[in-house]
């Protein structure tokens, strides 16, 4: 998987900060750094970045990229709008 970080759009990360500051839980949807899907509730804690890649730190203490980020409950993460939701209906 390629390592160069894509910057994500500044209003996408105005809500990411806005979610973490009200602790809402959401369903997260992302990439992991071997490209699998990984999916579940999650709430943000706070922001960092290292060697110039942004990642989201979770309340679980789990790091995701902030570019692997595919949809945040019902909304598609920018660049990933034609992605499908995997979500199970169950």
């Amino acid at each position: 998987m390629a390592t160069d970080y894509k910057p994500i759009d500044c209003g996408f990360y105005d809500e990411l900060e806005a979610l973490a500051t009200r602790k809402k839980q959401v369903y997260l949807q992302y990439f992991n750094d071997l490209r699998q899907l990984c999916q579940g509730p999650a709430t943000f804690k706070t922001f960092v970045t290292r060697e110039h890649i942004e990642y989201a730190l979770l309340a679980s203490g789990e790091e995701v990229r902030l570019d692997h980020i595919i949809r945040i409950d019902d909304t598609p993460a920018p660049g990933y709008g034609d992605y499908p939701d995997y979500r199970c209906g169950c």
